[in-house]
């Protein structure tokens, strides 16, 4: 874009000035334009800058004009004289009918900048007008008029009268709902829908609706749309129509982190095994550090979107610098997603593991470990969100009187905050901890041990080799685990930002606790994959380690 024209404003600031500047056209006029063509502009800058005043209550301005020729451009002042303002001498604002008991109308109403004696805002006023006719068609006022808006200015008097009158009627309900669908059993779709017959309308519940039908991944095509109000029984219908999408979906990448190496994945999965909402699924992921194939058998239960149970089944090997194991696992989940957020997950499973760990070498262990997980997640975004907590609390137990080898009780509570400022700086603080009530600790497998240090433990550390350590120096794990992190991002470009950080913490048992810390600065780079975090850590408890590189993807919660 080739340079343009300045304006300078004098006299006047702040959302004044501003005004004025949005009203005029001169200051697109190119440096190259001819002196006529800018003073053509300035004879209609008095009345642009009358009417961007008038909207601020300022009816008697006076406007000076000066042209300037500045390197190799045209520069134009302005003086301006705003006068006296116009001022509210009576301000008759009514909001009857249901609305007047309906919070947001009442919110909208209060904050509005209108009041006795304060200088006339045509803006203020304007938006007033709008908010109560959009909450109107938003929640559910069809018959809602203004049986007055009006704004009489006197200008010699520096006065103005306002007259605003809003009759909402009666707030209707959403009314009855048509599914119109082939593509599971309508128990089922109808508990993907947000709302319910005779509830008071609010279309944010259609959007909701929208947001929960397109998650579920059985729909291709999703309409849901509101009918005309019913007057004789104050409801708005709603038609809900849907197709089905593809029942096979599968899924391939490729990943890298510090603790694994490089990552293979693929699944394949039938999300819609029947028109009830059977799905059945395989994954596999090949690294050099972990490797595992699991297959998964998912059913809804009660014909509700937020009632499901798994079966599951499996294969694991982990190969670590402090332990191998390879696992064979089955088992069953239920799932429950509650209305405040939180979903509960309770377990039973059965494993055979075969480890080494130090100088345990081909030990075999069977548990039999019923449990239950209570998981919370809120966030703004879900791959980088400005603002978002995740909370997770674990307890699982085994006992040697039915089928395990060995007895134990173990809870695991780990959480993460996000906070952003409004110029985009983001902290982040997360925390871990464990523990381990058990009679053998030797019989425990290297899957229920607590280890520490890797990508997101400990950085400075590599993955898992942290905690308690036998005889000759060789990290055994621990029965209890405390890690914490704290991290600040200072964006520097667009999809770019800078990182300093620090972890500390360990595995460790009863009270003997060391803990480690290691710090240090990474990058962040907003891939169309998700956030990629490129770390240098330094592990401050062992000199003798140099700084280490983490590399991690995927969403920050």
């Amino acid at each position: 874009m080739s340079a343009q024209a300045t304006v300078e404003v004098v006299g006047i600031d702040g959302a004044a000035a501003a005004n004025v500047l949005a009203y005029l056209d001169v200051d697109d006029e190119p440096c190259a334009a001819p002196r006529w063509r800018i003073e053509q502009q300035l004879r209609q800058t008095p009345v642009r800058v009358r009417d961007a005043l008038q909207a601020l209550g300022f009816y008697e301005p006076t406007v000076a004009t000066e042209i300037e020729e500045r390197a190799d451009c045209w520069h134009v002042k302005l003086t301006i004289d705003a006068g006296e303002p116009a001022r509210i001498r009576t301000l008759d604002i009514a909001l009857t009918g249901e609305a007047a008991r309906d919070p947001a109308f009442v919110q909208a109403r209060d904050q509005a900048a209108l009041s006795d004696g304060s200088v006339l805002n045509h803006g203020a006023y304007e938006l007033l007008k709008r908010q109560w006719g959009d909450l109107a068609r938003e929640r559910g006022y069809p018959e809602a008029q203004f049986l007055a808006n009006r704004i009489d200015v006197y200008p010699e008097e520096r006065a103005a009268d306002i007259e605003l009158k809003f009759d909402s009627g009666p707030r209707y309900a959403f009314g009855k709902l048509e599914l119109e669908q082939e593509v599971l059993t309508e128990q089922l779709t109808a508990s993907y829908i947000t709302f319910f017959e005779g509830q008071p309308y609010d279309a944010r519940q259609l959007a909701d609706a929208y947001t929960t039908l397109a998650d579920s991944g059985f729909f291709r095509t999703i309409d849901v749309r509101p009918l005309e109000p019913d007057a004789a029984t104050r409801t708005i219908p709603v038609v809900v129509t849907l197709t089905s999408a593809p029942r096979l979906h599968i899924n391939y990448g490729v990943g890298f982190s510090t603790d694994t190496g490089p990552r293979l994945r693929f699944g394949r999965t039938n999300r819609r095994f029947n028109d009830r909402g059977h799905q059945f699924g395989v994954d596999t992921l090949l690294s050099p550090v972990v490797s595992e194939f699991t297959a998964n058998y998912r059913l809804p239960l009660r014909g509700s979107r937020r009632d499901w149970l798994n079966f599951d089944a499996g294969i694991e090997s982990q190969e670590t610098d402090t332990s191998d194991s390879d696992l064979f696992e089955i088992g069953m989940r239920r799932v429950v997603e509650r209305s405040d957020d939180w979903t509960r997950t309770e377990l039973l499973s059965w494993r055979r593991e075969e480890f080494t760990i130090a100088d345990q070498e081909n030990e075999d262990s069977e548990l039999l470990m019923p449990g239950v997980n209570w998981t919370r997640l809120r966030a703004d975004s879900d791959i980088r969100p400005r603002n978002g907590t995740k909370l997770s609390l674990e307890v699982r137990a085994a006992t040697d009187a039915v089928i395990s080898d060995t007895s134990f009780l173990q809870l695991i509570a780990q959480g993460k905050w996000i906070w952003s400022t409004q110029r985009g700086r983001r902290f982040l603080v997360r925390g871990q901890v464990g523990t381990t009530s058990v009679d053998d600790f030797t019989a425990l497998p290297a899957s229920v041990r607590f280890f520490a240090g890797g990508d997101n433990s400990v950085r400075g550390y590599d993955f898992e080799t942290l905690g308690p350590v036998d005889a000759d120096g060789e990290v055994i794990g621990g029965s209890e685990l405390a890690t914490g992190s704290f991290e600040f991002e200072q964006p520097l470009r667009a999809r770019w930002s800078l990182a300093l950080f620090v972890d500390s913490g360990n595995a460790f048992d009863g009270s003997d606790f060391d803990s480690k810390t290691g710090a240090g600065i990474g990058g962040r780079w907003q891939s169309p994959l998700g956030p990629i975090r490129i770390d240098f850590a330094h592990p401050f408890d062992d000199p003798t380690d140099d700084w280490r590189v983490h590399i991690t993807l995927g969403p920050d919660l």
